[in-house]
């Protein structure tokens, strides 16, 4: 008994040391003190942490979640990639899984037919184009003058207008000088008649005039009567042609308006007609205009582009050389724009705790959720009604929006692709550990 006692004594001795440095030793303390002391001091150990657990499990709470796995879904429609017209592949510029930006190209159609259309009906506009500048020059009676592009585009029709306005000219000036002439003579013979009416005036005022001197000679009996007699005659067909004369006037002036008159119809005529051939001129001109933008259109189509930002999915024809029938689908391309939709699975057991707006916590299995990192997100839509899968087992499809369109990590950024799977973690509210 005494031996198990000084076991004990010198436990607690060593004990005492340990746990109570500032206990002051004499000669007087007994083993039983000291126990006594360590077993109040684990009571009061155990005490202080039941209650700093109770205190915590009282105010502290837990997320209450449900849980799901997904599948990231395009946000936005998948664009179908088409040609309108078809064609020959001659180069493939994206593969399965490459991500694009807007208006980047993904593959070039032989353009060789579409060209050559476009080239010869360029050369045809700027021909037309000349044509139409030669034109407007004779219907305004102004000089010839080409714009430089069409001197440059269609450099021989432009000679041949330059020499077809020339040749127009010069037989308009023909026709004008012979209408001159005739103008000329009309109203010399105008000048020539105002004339004679003018000297056959003059010569009957000097019959009359010796008339009057004869006249009382004859009454005298000093100049014979026959010599009146024909002086009157005289004077009467002097009066009979200056009248004739003076009837001739107003024709001969109306000749010398007609000529006047055919001169300005010539020109006018020349004028009026190349009006005329400018105005359907004008109208084959904007319908080739229309063709040839059509043409254009079409040449620019043989370099197909991505309408929008996103991923190269399902491409259909990958060989150069490839036929694409019009209208044909070659590619898709998911859009990647904005923020992300994973759409997952939840039980109906647990579909009346969710509700738009809820948090979400989205982890990629794609990525290592320990070194990437989760997707922060909020639920924007839940589903009416439920489905069942070939199992039989019936489902909510729920679909989350997340804050962010790609992982970060060390400043690189990872991008994330429809068809990536997922776990998803819905918080539904929250509850305290008691």
């Amino acid at each position: 008994m005494a031996g198990k006692i000084k076991k004990k004594l010198d436990f607690s001795e060593f004990d005492l040391r340990k746990f109570d440095l500032t206990r002051k030793y004499d000669d007087d303390f007994s083993p039983a003190d000291g126990i006594l002391w360590r077993d109040h001091m684990l009571l009061y150990a155990m005490a202080l942490f039941i209650f700093s657990f109770i205190v915590w499990a009282g105010f502290s709470s837990l997320s209450e979640v449900v849980h799901g796995r997904g599948e990231v879904i395009p946000a936005g429609s998948v664009q179908v990639i088409q040609s309108l017209e078809g064609g020959i592949i001659s180069d493939m510029l994206v593969r399965e899984g490459d991500t694009v930006k807007a208006s980047q190209p993904l593959l070039r159609l032989s353009d060789v037919q579409a060209r050559a259309d476009l080239e010869a009906n360029s050369r045809k506009y700027y021909g037309m184009l000349a044509t139409v500048v030669r034109l407007e020059a004779e219907a305004g009676g102004q000089p010839l003058k080409f714009p430089d592009d069409v001197v440059k585009g269609a450099p021989e029709s432009v000679t041949a207008e330059t020499g077809a306005y020339a040749e127009g000219e010069k037989q308009l000036q023909s026709r004008l000088d012979v209408l001159r002439q005739q103008l000329a003579q009309r109203k010399q013979k105008l000048i020539g008649l105002k004339q004679k009416i003018s000297d056959g005036d003059a010569v009957l005022k000097l019959a009359e005039a010796r008339r009057k001197m004869v006249a009382p000679m004859v009454a005298r009996g000093s100049a014979a009567k026959e010599e009146l007699l024909q002086i009157d005659s005289d004077i009467a067909q002097k009066r009979a042609d200056l009248d004739a004369l003076k009837q001739s006037l107003p024709l001969t002036a109306a000749e010398v308006k007609e000529a006047e008159g055919r001169i300005i119809e010539q020109d006018s005529t020349f004028r009026a007609d190349a009006q005329r051939q400018l105005s359907k001129m004008m109208v084959d001109l904007n319908a080739l205009k229309a063709t040839l933008a059509a043409l254009r259109d079409k040449s620019r189509r043989t370099e197909i582009r991505s309408p929008v930002y996103g991923t190269v999915m399902n491409i259909r024809i990958r060989t150069v050389g490839g036929v694409v029938k019009p209208g044909e689908p070659i590619m898709e391309v998911v859009p990647l724009k904005g923020q992300l939709v994973v759409e997952t699975l939840v039980r109906p057991a647990d579909i009346a705790f969710i509700h738009t707006g809820q948090k979400a916590v989205v982890r990629l299995t794609a990525y290592d959720f320990s070194v990437y990192g989760a997707l922060q997100g909020r639920v924007v839509e839940v589903s009416p009604d439920s489905t069942t899968n070939e199992k039989g087992e019936s489902f909510y499809h729920v679909r989350i929006r997340t804050d962010q369109s790609s992982l970060k990590k060390d400043g690189k950024s990872f991008p994330i692709i429809p068809g990536m799977q997922a776990t998803v973690d819905i918080v539904t509210g929250k509850r305290t550990v008691m």
